[in-house]
């Protein structure tokens, strides 16, 4: 027998273990299993580990045990061998499955599904009652604060469960989602008024704080409040106080009482001002007629927004009108609402208004606590600024008890139902177009200012 054919056997199991071979070293291997852990600093994160045995791109997939149809995602970790990831918005006490997907550009590979338990989170977190009232009307998030001393902003999931939480040192006044998926914060002492402080803080999911400034150490020292958020080129705007004495003898007041207005600010992280803009320079206290009543809280701005042309939306709660601003000159467009030079039909009036901006249909939207006849409601506008005019598009009317005279907030959500602050009711609510209630938190003392609907918490183009 010839030795090339005595040997062909052997060669040929030579060849297929070194195919194989070559096949598994380009595969995607996991050289140490997941492990999650709990994170020590926050109940509702887990932190995932593991090893590969090339470089590679990985994300979690996770759901709660025996719900694997509702799944939720990691953020993507970039590429690497050893990855440490934090999974968040989680329930407490639950049992979680979950499973890793790694990958790069030549082969993908899953884990085995593992499981992990979350903690319970401290009771003094939130005091909560979910109730649906027709049918579950949230497809994302809801943003709120608990308004306590030392206390907290939080995240309420489609379910009516917490999700996530922040500890704040003080009182949280509001909270901002922004465009980046992080948390801006306002918050202050208790004897700061009901909505205004002196900190703004950002954070990020992981709780990490990205900057912190202290308004109450500037060179000028502010008070912030009713509105703190984000302009498109990444600095501060804020709704600061400002106080002037002005002449009221002529009706009745003293000669240098003093009047608080409202100015807005734009500043960098830093607490540099860069641009700022005083009611007093427009409008003239002593030609108000009821400013013997409102001097010590003279025009109430309560909210502040952007027009999708980068100029300003503010509120003027005790003046029942809205004003936009010119964003570089500070020169005023216009003003909606009664006495006004908006024409509107008097169904568009609003009395003791928050929370005006442009929603996402591309319509202005308001909030109307609805003093004057005890009705709150939500109206849209479409506003022709070239002839001053404005149509009412739709007037939502809220049910009895989710009357508010004060505060209060209505954002338009992904599915064309809107989530609904309510509160002196202690409610955060989802309405349908006709103003049906279908699911209420029921968050209890102290009220919340304001809530923000929030899509997503992050970005997660990754998922196939």
């Amino acid at each position: 027998m010839l030795p090339f054919i005595k040997h062909t056997p052997f060669l040929a199991w030579l060849v297929l273990g070194y195919w194989l071979s070559s096949c598994q070293s380009e595969t995607i291997q996991f050289t140490t299993d997941p492990v999650a852990l709990p994170d020590s600093t926050n109940e509702l994160r887990m932190k995932v580990s593991f090893d590969l045995n090339q470089e590679a791109e990985a994300y979690v997939a996770f759901w709660v045990k025996d719900k694997p149809d509702q799944k939720y995602y990691s953020p993507l970790s970039p590429v690497g061998r050893s990855h440490y990831m934090s999974l968040v918005g989680l329930k407490g006490i639950t049992t979680y499955e979950y499973q890793v997907i790694a990958r790069n550009e030549k082969t993908e590979n899953s884990s085995d599904i593992q499981t992990f338990t979350t903690e319970k989170f401290p009771i003094n977190v939130l005091h909560l009652r979910w109730d649906e009232e027709k049918v579950a009307g949230l497809d994302g998030y809801i943003l709120s604060q608990r308004r306590m001393v030392n206390g907290i902003i939080y995240l309420i999931d489609q379910d009516g469960d917490v999700v996530w939480y922040q500890s704040v040192p003080k009182q949280p006044k509001l909270s901002h989602w922004t465009d980046k998926d992080r948390l801006l914060v306002l918050y202050g002492a208790a004897k700061h008024r009901n909505s205004s402080g002196d900190q703004i803080v950002e954070y990020d999911l992981l709780g990490n704080e990205l900057f912190h400034l202290d308004l109450s150490k500037l060179n000028e020292p502010l008070e912030a409040h009713h509105e703190v958020r984000y302009n498109q080129e990444g600095n501060l705007l804020a709704l600061v106080y400002e106080f002037q004495k002005h002449d009221l003898s002529k009706v009745g007041g003293a000669p240098d009482q003093q009047v608080m207005g409202d100015k807005i600010v734009k500043m960098d992280t830093t607490g540099q001002v860069l641009w700022s803009w005083s009611i007093f320079d427009y409008l003239n206290p002593a030609l108000d007629s009821t400013i013997l009543k409102t001097a010590e809280d003279w025009s109430h701005a309560n909210s502040l927004s952007i027009d999708q042309d980068g100029n300003y939306l503010i509120s003027f709660r005790n003046f029942n009108q809205v004003w936009k601003i010119d964003a570089q000159s500070g020169d005023v467009f216009w003003k909606l609402g009664e006495g006004g030079n908006i024409a509107v039909d008097s169904s568009g009036y609003f009395y003791g208004q928050h929370a005006f901006h442009i929603n996402s249909e591309g319509r202005y939207q308001v909030f109307d606590n609805g003093r004057k006849e005890r009705q709150t409601r939500i109206v849209t506008y479409q506003i022709e600024e070239s002839n001053k005019t404005a149509d009412v598009k739709k007037i939502i009317e809220l049910p009895e008890d989710l009357y508010c005279d004060k505060m209060g907030s209505a954002y338009l959500m992904n599915n064309d139902n809107l989530l609904i602050c309510a509160p002196r009711t202690n409610s955060l609510v989802v309405v349908n177009s006709a103003g049906e209630v279908l699911c209420r938190a029921r968050v209890g003392i102290p009220d919340p200012y304001r809530a923000e609907y929030v899509p997503q918490l992050y970005d997660l183009s990754h998922v196939r």
